[in-house]
């Protein structure tokens, strides 16, 4: 029942929230039941408008405590500088605050970074001589919709991320192995995620990207899903999944040549985790994937923190929040704490040397 007016009135993260604590997971736990390995829990929602923010962490804090040992893998949006909902940096801080918490590893989207990416898409068609479409603008023949091309990006994500469950590959990775690898620290579990070939379901008939230029794609800031410049950063860790042609040499070739322009953590320096999928994606000879767990995303924390502090100096509009029952002004002081602190994390990991930090031996005390 969210959404229009609501999203600017009553639709703020805390209604949401205890609507949906007050229904219970009955639903979760009737869908569970159906499956006989269940391995992950997908959780895709919005966190500016209040029913993605409040209902998508509800229902993340709910798995949690019904599924404990199951995974927890959330992907959010966040909200551009255009956003039309005043309080979504109230929602968004809030949900951070929860998938932080409950999630096992978030790929977090921009939708700034999906609206460039289309841009360059729609420059690339421009440029050719011929129309990549047909006439109808969708190798279906059907008419295509707003936000068709960036909800289709989301979708390949998804598809690269589950292939490895759903086709064969010699090197296939499960959704527990990308946790077990690429988060050495429960809160620093955001991972920036970046696919190559870049196309919507409209851009099928693409040219294919070189083999070893699709590896230096894949770590290009033009097709990343975050607004973030992970060269820049350190790397926690990485992940390179695969699909179609591509065989182990090719992997570690392509590996060692870009990892000459990555910084890692003393403490990590190879910590890659690698897949191959044998299933190319339609009308594609291959396709990567990267999952990169850097230090880099502290300033996407910072600019969703600025936006808080903007509105949150000024008490501006928590009168929403406030009168939802069990609302305080204390919620919003800790979800503030929570992201600085998850921000100063990740900025710790980009500015010390600790290779260089004296640490100190265990003294024994004379009692």
């Amino acid at each position: 029942d969210g959404g229009g007016d609501d999203e600017h009135h009553a639709g703020t993260y805390g209604v949401y929230y205890a609507k949906c604590h007050s229904h219970g997971g009955d639903a979760d736990r009737k869908e569970a039941e159906h499956c006989s390995c269940l391995q992950t829990f997908f959780l895709l929602h919005s966190l500016g408008g209040g029913t993605g923010s409040g209902l998508g962490t509800a229902v993340l804090e709910m798995l949690n405590e019904e599924f404990p040992k199951v995974f927890r893998f959330a992907m959010p949006v966040f909200p551009s500088a255009m956003d039309d909902v005043v309080t979504s940096p109230y929602n968004t801080v809030f949900a951070l605050e929860k998938i932080t918490k409950f999630a096992d590893f978030a790929c977090p989207v921009e939708n700034e970074a999906l609206i460039d990416i289309c841009n360059r898409i729609i420059k690339v068609k421009a440029s050719t001589k011929q129309s990549i479409t047909n006439s109808t603008g969708s190798v279906l023949g059907q008419k295509a919709r707003p936000f068709d091309q960036m909800n289709n990006i989301v979708a390949n994500l998804l598809l690269h991320l589950t292939s490895s469950a759903r086709f064969s590959g010699m090197l296939n990775m499960d959704m527990n192995e990308i946790c077990t690898n690429l988060v050495p620290h429960p809160k620093l579990h955001y991972l920036v995620s970046s696919i190559t070939p870049l196309y919507s379901l409209l851009d099928v008939s693409l040219p294919p990207r070189r083999l070893d230029q699709m590896f230096t794609d894949a770590f290009s800031p033009h097709h990343q899903l975050v607004n973030c410049d992970v060269k820049g950063g350190t790397m926690l860790s990485c992940a390179l999944l695969a699909r179609g042609k591509v065989c182990m040499a090719d992997m570690r070739r392509n590996l060692d040549r870009v990892q000459e322009s990555l910084k890692f953590v003393y403490w990590n320096q190879s910590g890659w985790k690698t897949g191959l999928c044998s299933t190319p994606p339609v009308q594609h000879p291959y396709a990567l994937l990267t999952l990169s767990n850097t230090s880099s995303f502290h300033h996407v924390l910072s600019r969703l923190r600025l936006d808080f502090i903007k509105l949150y100096n000024r008490k501006a509009h928590m009168h929403h929040f406030l009168q939802v029952p069990h609302m305080e002004e204390s919620h919003f002081r800790g979800a503030l704490a929570s992201l600085t602190d998850l921000a100063a994390d990740y900025r710790l990991i980009e500015v010390t040397d600790f290779s260089k930090l004296a640490l100190s031996r265990i003294k024994i005390l004379n009692c």
